[in-house]
């Protein structure tokens, strides 16, 4: 009988000790870096839709219980800062998984710094096929690395090329191109895929020229395309403002349909930038557009719309989609230990608000049908993109620019 004081006793300190067990667990978070060029558009819309998804998750219990914390660091679209970024993100923040990023030479530079932690890196903006060559180099080192936004730029230089053959060949007669890239080391990329992938497909490029991201007057490029007799110009820029380039063109009234990626083309404010005279340019939209490529893809852009005010940028849809693929995996694994999650993602089908999430063994995300396929878009007016390819997700007809018949 003199035991059951402390019997009694130890029950209950034992119970306390469950109790505060349950709730320190029940308080612990899964933190999520972000990094990106956050007074940019892909980082703003990185940022923005992260914020998104953190707060849905955590609103729903989080992550096996867990709520996300987010941290973010700019990386200033120069790699020497996004190396700081990521250092800031490891070491001060001591983050779980890193996501977000946009320029490909900014991701490169990171890469390093990321393995050598080994975090998780659902990868978001960076569109070179370099990454993915290092999982295929070294698995071990680099299996922390997965695309999760866009395919890399291979994959959308092979689309542009399918689009123009279904679109300016077939559909309209027009075969000859003038090839604007920036010089960035995606867009150098993509050039040095597209120039024998256009004449495989019956195109004849009459003119390239490789610009300057920060160049504004394109007067020099414009006269050689008038000369060139182009009919279509397709544009490749990122870093590039895209602003003068769309102004110019309708200022100057150039007779060429003009098409292409431009990350600035792919948000409403582009509208107002260049005073409407964005009106009929194509632009392709590499990682989700208002178009019903899942369920979940109208409800996410309006949902961002109806925040933001403006509309998402490719790496919004990465952003989102990279924080419920991790929720996904983890509930799939039953466990956050990182090994445990990436054999998981290297299985998984995930369903995302820009197409399914899949990836081959090198963790690229797969193209095409049963995983990403781009959107094209044409300004048809002030918040208007419709989309006009795939034909199986047109929004509207095709316009001609008002200067071309």
């Amino acid at each position: 009988m003199k035991s059951r004081p402390l019997t009694v006793f130890l029950t209950i300190l034992f119970g306390c000790f469950l109790v505060n067990g349950s709730v320190a667990w029940a308080e612990k978070v899964v933190k999520i870096g972000v990094s990106g060029s956050l007074q940019k558009e892909a980082g703003i819309g990185a940022k923005n839709a992260a914020e998104m998804a953190a707060q849905e998750i955590n609103a729903a219990g989080g992550i096996l219980g867990h709520k996300i914390e987010l941290f973010f660091a700019d990386d200033g679209a120069r790699p020497e800062v996004g190396i700081n970024a990521a250092k800031k993100l490891i070491f001060d923040d001591k983050v779980d998984v890193i996501t977000g990023g946009w320029l490909s030479g900014v991701g490169l530079a990171q890469a390093s710094h990321i393995f050598d932690a080994k975090k998780l890196w659902l990868s978001v903006g960076p569109a070179t096929p370099k990454l993915a060559e290092f999982v295929k180099q070294d698995y071990n080192r680099a299996k922390y690395f997965f695309r999760v936004g866009c395919v890399n730029s291979d994959m959308f230089a092979k689309d542009m090329t399918i689009f123009a053959e279904d679109f300016y060949k077939k559909k309209m007669g027009l075969t000859k191109l003038a090839l604007l890239p920036e010089s960035s080391v995606w867009a150098r990329e993509m050039a040095d895929y597209l120039q024998p992938h256009f004449k495989e497909k019956g195109f004849e490029i009459v003119y390239m020229d490789v610009f300057d991201p920060k160049q504004t007057d394109f007067s020099p490029q414009f006269s050689n395309i008038r000369k060139s007799g182009a009919q279509v110009m397709f544009t490749i820029q990122a870093a590039s403002p895209g602003v003068p380039l769309t102004k110019q063109w309708a200022d100057t009234k150039l007779p060429v349909h003009k098409a292409g990626y431009s990350l600035a083309s792919q948000v409403f404010n582009f509208w107002d930038k260049t005073g409407g005279k964005c009106y009929a340019e194509v632009t392709q939209l590499i990682n989700g557009g208002r178009a019903p490529i899942t369920d979940k893809t109208i409800p996410f852009y309006d949902k961002y719309v109806a925040a933001y005010g403006d509309s998402p940028p490719y790496t919004a849809f990465g952003s989102y989609d990279a924080l419920y693929l991790l929720k996904a995996a983890a509930e799939k694994a039953k466990s956050l230990d990182t090994d445990a999650l990436i054999k998981t993602i290297e299985k998984m089908k995930f369903p995302g608000t820009a197409g399914v999430i899949a990836f081959d063994q090198y963790h690229e995300n797969i193209y095409g049908e049963g995983g990403k396929q781009p959107v094209w878009a044409q300004w048809q007016g002030e918040k208007k993109m419709e989309i006009i390819y795939p034909f199986k997700w047109k929004t509207a007809d095709f316009i001609n620019p008002p200067w071309i018949k």
